[in-house]
């Protein structure tokens, strides 16, 4: 019975002795990575897939400029629409792309969301702190003609083992005036995976 009870005790000591070599574990000693190549550490949606979409995208819309032979469209952002089950970041796709069509030179996009602390500042350079000459107002900012959207839809697949995960962002440029959409174009992205046991 001693014996036993001597085993247990033993037992219950080295466990313990184990568990607070382990300690906790934590990611250390990063190093830093090329953004632009693919890493697919899980299945879902990831920054090669944004720049997969913006890269299209912003091809798309340049050629669709120059074909048409536009003036420089003035264009604002439409809310984008997540309709996947995922959190998926489409704010960080929007710039990726509004940042890549204003550096083309082609495109000019007005800052939707500045809108209410513009109208803030307009209010406090009007109070009569700000030197008169070099105070702004309401009145002339300029007015956007097109609307520009998107829209991310996926599905899943799976048997067994075998995954196969499916996304389509679709993009649309609508004019303001008489709602016509007068471009759209969509990026599709299929990524297989297998499920395979991690180790420790």
């Amino acid at each position: 019975m001693k014996t036993r009870a001597f085993q247990l005790a033993l037992l219950v000591v080295v466990a313990a002795s184990l568990s607070a070599c382990a300690g906790q574990r934590a990611f250390t000693r990063g190093t830093y990575e090329d953004p632009e190549q693919i890493a697919m550490l899980d299945d879902r949606w990831n920054q090669n897939d944004m720049q997969l979409v913006a890269k299209k995208v912003v091809e798309s819309l340049i050629a669709w400029k120059q074909r048409d032979a536009l003036d420089k469209p003035v264009v604002i952002l439409e809310t984008p629409k997540n309709r996947t089950t995922e959190h998926i970041d489409l704010q960080a796709l929007y710039d990726h792309v509004k940042t890549a069509l204003i550096n083309s030179g082609q495109f000019t996009f007005l800052d939707k969301a500045a809108r209410e602390e513009i109208a803030k500042e307009y209010e406090y350079q009007g109070s009569g702190y700000v030197n008169a000459n070099e105070a702004t107002g309401p009145g002339r900012q300029r007015a956007a003609r097109y609307l520009l959207g998107t829209v991310i839809t996926s599905n899943t697949q799976q048997v067994g083992n075998d995954k196969l995960v499916y996304y389509k962002t679709t993009f649309e440029l609508t004019d303001i005036e008489t709602t016509e959409i007068l471009w759209t174009d969509h990026k599709e992205i299929t990524k297989a995976f297998k499920k395979k046991s991690i180790g420790l």
